[in-house]
């Protein structure tokens, strides 16, 4: 069952505002009842998949241990993110970071200004911006900051503190890894949703 209906009922419920801004989460200027659409949109996706992807990390570790998680997370990850897209519809979903895994979620030159956005704003206030938004070319991007938890120090914390076959078995299956040396807290990414631009203006009616 598609939860697109359960974001179109979240939106409807949305009171109306008519002023218009540039905020300091966006690139460009609009109102805050669009922004909060697309906050709306942005956030029910994210928190879907990473629901999705924290329950199957949860049981692979369980069932198969550190090493074999790598490996089903290495075959899932992108698979769980497009079936979360597909299950809301008309939207897409991405993980990035700069210190990315999966050559796959390499950011491009859009999401490298979404992430640069973020790293600059911690630099300058010590503390994440809530979420990102950009319009570009006929849709809007909605970035949610994710920090590194406990459980992502087993694969993403310093090679010296994690168990051996876990350094081994990344080495094989990511020769080109960047994404250790993580501290708990750090900012370790961002979950982008795309939404087109006309599901907005249907949606701000």
């Amino acid at each position: 069952m598609k939860k697109a209906g359960v974001i179109a009922l979240a939106v409807a419920g949305t009171a109306l505002f008519f002023s218009c801004g540039k905020s300091q989460y966006t690139n460009v200027d609009m109102s805050p009842k669009k922004i909060k659409v697309i906050r709306d949109f942005g956030e029910d996706a994210s928190q879907m998949l990473l629901s999705e992807l924290k329950s199957e990390l949860k049981k692979a570790l369980k069932t198969k241990g550190p090493v074999d998680a790598i490996e089903v997370c290495s075959k899932k990850a992108l698979t769980i993110t497009q079936e979360v897209a597909e299950e809301i519809g008309d939207i897409q979903i991405k993980r990035t970071s700069f210190k990315y895994r999966n050559p796959n979620n390499k950011p491009d030159q859009y999401e490298a200004q979404a992430l640069k956005f973020f790293e600059e704003t911690l630099k300058k206030t010590g503390k994440l911006p809530p979420y990102y938004i950009q319009k570009v070319d006929g849709e809007y991007r909605y970035y949610k900051p994710l920090k590194v938890q406990p459980v992502c120090l087993t694969c993403h914390g310093d090679p010296k503190h994690m168990d051996e076959k876990v350094v081994q078995k990344l080495k094989e299956l990511y020769p080109q890894d960047k994404a250790t040396g993580y501290k708990i807290g750090d900012f370790r990414g961002v979950i982008r949703v795309s939404i087109p631009e006309e599901v907005i203006k249907k949606s701000c009616l």
